[in-house]
């Protein structure tokens, strides 16, 4: 066996970046300090002929989990559905959440307008679980996304409900057992001390998670 590298040297930079990135510990977005368990689910959220869309794992914290979404189209059966605007925004599933209450996360697209009092209302009331997307892509054959939860619901399961325009997938459901994601979170590991938390003073809307309203 060869004694050189296998990577060839990186090019030097242009310009040096000495800037330090600045980083604080959102309780709504997955931690940065903390590995994760990674939990297998394989929950069938919809299923046809041609298209299929199921939540496949989670990695899970004490403090809450990020689920995955994964749908798929057969090859050779790409949508081509007349008068549909094709641009991310109705080519990617849309992912929710239904909490115990009923209370719906992710059920209004996060740049939709909003109402003056449907706005007032959420800025009076805060949800008890976020949702917030932390990843997400779409090629012409398959879509996936992840999904912060936090704090974990309560409950033993919870619905995530699925729309997929572009593939004519309707509105569906799927229902996940959140005792398996608990007993994988009190396995997690923290590797180093967690950055500072935000400043005081700065609240819940300065930093908007992008998972849609909460009703």
């Amino acid at each position: 066996m060869s004694d050189a590298p296998f990577f060839e040297p990186l090019p030097e930079p242009e310009e040096p970046f000495d800037e330090e990135e600045q980083v604080v510990d959102l309780p709504w977005m997955p931690p940065s300090h903390i590995a994760g368990v990674i939990a297998p689910l394989d929950v069938d959220v919809f299923r046809s002929d041609d298209v299929a869309v199921r939540v496949t794992h989670a990695v899970c914290f004490r403090r809450g989990f990020e689920l995955h979404v994964s749908a798929w189209v057969r090859p050779g059966n790409r949508p081509r559905q007349p008068g549909v605007h094709h641009h991310w925004g109705v080519e990617e599933p849309r992912v929710g959440i239904r909490l115990a209450d009923g209370t719906r996360l992710g059920h209004r697209h996060p740049h939709a307008p909003m109402d003056a009092d449907a706005e007032g209302a959420e800025e009076a009331e805060q949800p008890a679980v976020s949702m917030t997307q932390t990843h997400g892509g779409f090629e012409s054959l398959r879509a996936s996304s992840s999904w912060w939860l936090h704090p974990v619901p309560d409950g033993d399961s919870r619905e995530v409900v699925v729309e997929w325009v572009y593939a004519g997938v309707p509105e569906s459901a799927g229902r996940v057992d959140l005792e398996p994601l608990r007993e994988a979170a009190a396995r997690d590991s923290v590797l180093w001390d967690p950055p500072p938390p935000p400043e005081e003073g700065v609240g819940w809307f300065a930093y908007a998670p992008m998972g849609g309203s909460v009703y």
